[in-house]
């Protein structure tokens, strides 16, 4: 018996092993599917839908009968496409075991009627590409009401896994790595280099050899599928030898997507139209990158930091005096009286608008100015943020958290980005402090956010608590500044320190943190940047020179930053920052010539850099 659906959902149960498969709605735009034990009692359902081209997203409630659209997620509906080539087919095995099968484009998903699994197969050559191995759930330890579940795929010990965010362990290939997500936002763990962002691409070669070496590791073949957990809160990852397994501490529902390369792409024959195939379904679901404004791809100059308006402008002269093409220069932290006051000193900044005045029209660059997400007691945002409760809650207790002392020099609140509100409210700060002068780009550091040991006990957002949404700070963060951006007709553009699935698509760019000012650490710049643009964030770059260390009168500093330069002006953004001097005429005059041609050169190849973010 079979049913072919022109449609987008199919419901089928799953939580545990079943003994039948029932069809209680065939309909042209809904096909379901509940599942029953020996004894007739429900047990539960899972919802099945195409999610662009060649994808499938599937979703299972953990602790409600029906499938919840309103939990925080990276998805996004896809754009209308023909569902001509959608189908669901239930049949029969020899043993009269119900089982089912989905297929929407080139991929197909098999269910078994016996255990509830899944296996994903890729249609124009019938290769499985992945197989669901156990799926396991059970109560919360940290949040009762929620549920932990693990979900375990089968994986051959020569397959390849890419992308999974941003890593300074100098692999490409993921394979025989673990992860624990929450770590990724603490500071003294990752210096803000590591970035747990949930979408990997995997391959298993034919050739049974196998080196997990990073260099030996290349994703030049086609790969054979794009998986992203879509699961926003804390848990963990093991790319295993014989297993992928991920795990969410507190969840409501299990949700994730599987894509593959079109039927067209694979019959080519070029692995790399299909690996951007997987590429681009997965940024269709999730969101494209705005176009990166023609002014921002040039060379962009930072350090820890100038700390007056003179300096800058006495920096911003002698560049434009020199003749060095400086897109974008930047004021980094402790520009203000408090944190969260977001705006600036004025003893220290007494003219912001004379300051912008002249370097943007005397001196043609742009001013980025930093953002945190904290609000310090004595901050003019603070009383606000406390009535308000705008700011991130002690669940357990029912008021606002103060958040590590060490953060903020003082105690502190970090705001709840997660509700529109408190988003709202940030931004008209921030444009009373800073837009109202002219200045549209900003620099959203900390925004893990920063803490030493994990998200203070009891963390609770909007959103939900910690456990279950905490990984999301960076993608709602940069919604603030992109919302208004946007209403203010500036095209969105900022950089964070940190990131999730689906930040791209409003205009949130990725540093590697920050990192120490060695060759070893620029090796592993390479793999850590090849990943995060793997996982869809198509704006990164690095802290040229490294953050930590380098004295510009080093011999063997010299030779690392030029080096650095050179691999810098082939990243998406063209940055330099580090705590330290980084104006280039302080460099030994062989390194100064040489730092000034590859920033001339960077701006000759403008015009390309331009065409590929526009593809």
């Amino acid at each position: 018996m079979g049913y072919r659906v022109a449609s987008a959902i199919l419901l089928f149960a799953c939580l545990a092993v079943c003994s039948a498969l029932d069809i209680v709605d065939g309909g042209e735009r809904v096909c379901q599917f509940r599942t029953h034990s020996d004894h007739s009692a429900e047990i539960g359902i899972m919802q099945v839908e195409p999610w662009g081209e060649d994808s499938l997203r599937i979703r299972i409630p953990l602790t409600s009968s029906t499938v919840r659209d309103d939990l925080p997620g990276a998805l996004i509906k896809p754009a209308k496409h023909d569902h001509g080539d959608w189908t669901c087919v239930e049949s029969r095995s020899g043993t009269d075991q119900k089982s089912l099968f989905v297929s929407s484009g080139n991929l197909r998903a098999d269910f078994s009627g016996e255990d509830g699994l899944l296996t994903f197969t890729r249609v124009s050559d019938s290769r499985v590409v992945l197989k669901e191995a156990k799926r396991t759930i059970k109560g919360s330890d940290s949040n009762p009401g929620l549920m932990m579940v693990s979900q375990a795929f089968a994986s051959a010990e020569n397959e390849m896994i890419f992308g999974f965010g941003e890593h300074e362990n100098g692999h490409l290939n993921q394979k025989g790595l673990h992860y624990d997500f929450e770590e990724c936002t603490e500071y003294d763990h990752s210096r803000g280099g590591e970035v747990c962002l949930p979408f990997i691409l995997g391959h298993t070669p034919a050739s049974q050899s196998h080196s997990n070496e990073a260099s030996r590791a290349s994703p030049a073949a086609c790969l054979d599928y794009g998986i992203l957990w879509n699961m926003p809160g804390y848990g963990n990852v093991s790319f295993d030898a014989n297993s992928t397994t991920w795990t969410a501490i507190a969840a409501a529902q299990l949700d994730f997507f599987v894509t593959v390369a079109s039927a067209a792409s694979m019959s080519s024959g070029h692995g790399m139209q299909c690996n951007a195939d997987i590429n681009s379904h997965y940024v269709d679901a999730t969101g494209h990158s705005p176009l990166l404004p023609e002014w921002a791809a040039g060379y962009w100059h930072s350090k820890n930091r100038y700390a007056s308006q003179a300096d800058l402008l006495a920096a911003a002269k002698e560049f434009h005096d020199r003749k060095i093409p400086v897109d974008i220069i930047v004021i980094d932290w402790q520009h203000w009286v408090h944190m969260g006051d977001w705006s600036f000193d004025p003893h220290a900044w007494p003219d912001p608008q004379a300051m912008v005045n002249t370097i943007q029209k005397d001196y043609n660059m742009r001013i980025m100015v930093s953002v945190w997400p904290f609000s310090m007691t004595e901050s003019t945002s603070f009383p606000t943020i406390n009535a308000s409760g705008y700011g991130v809650q002690n669940g357990s207790e029912g008021q606002d958290l103060f958040w590590p002392e060490g953060i903020c020099r003082g105690q502190c609140y970090l705001y709840d980005p997660t509700q529109p509100a408190a988003r709202e409210y940030v931004w008209s700060r921030v444009m009373d402090g800073y837009l109202k002068y002219g200045i549209h780009v900003f620099w959203l550091d900390a925004c893990e956010p920063e803490n030493h040991e994990g998200s203070p006990k009891g963390s609770h957002y909007k959103a939900g608590p910690a456990e279950q949404v905490g990984m999301t700070f960076p993608f709602f963060h940069s919604q603030t500044i992109h919302n208004g951006q946007v209403q203010q007709g500036q095209p969105p553009l900022m950089l964070l320190r940190s990131g999730w699935a689906g930040q791209q698509r409003y205009g949130g760019a990725v540093w590697s943190g920050d990192t120490h000012s060695v060759f070893q650490t620029l090796e592993n710049s390479i793999r850590a940047g090849l990943n995060i643009q793997l996982s869809g964030i198509a704006w990164w770059t690095t802290d040229i020179g490294g953050y930590a260390g380098g004295n510009p009168k080093d011999a063997q500093f010299n030779e690392l930053i030029v080096r650095w330069f050179q691999y810098g002006a082939t990243c998406p953004l063209f940055r330099q920052h580090g705590a330290r001097p980084t104006e280039p005429w302080l460099l030994s005059n062989q390194s100064y010539e040489l730092v000034i041609k590859v920033i001339n050169l960077r701006n000759t190849w403008l015009s390309y850099v331009m065409d590929a973010m526009q593809q």
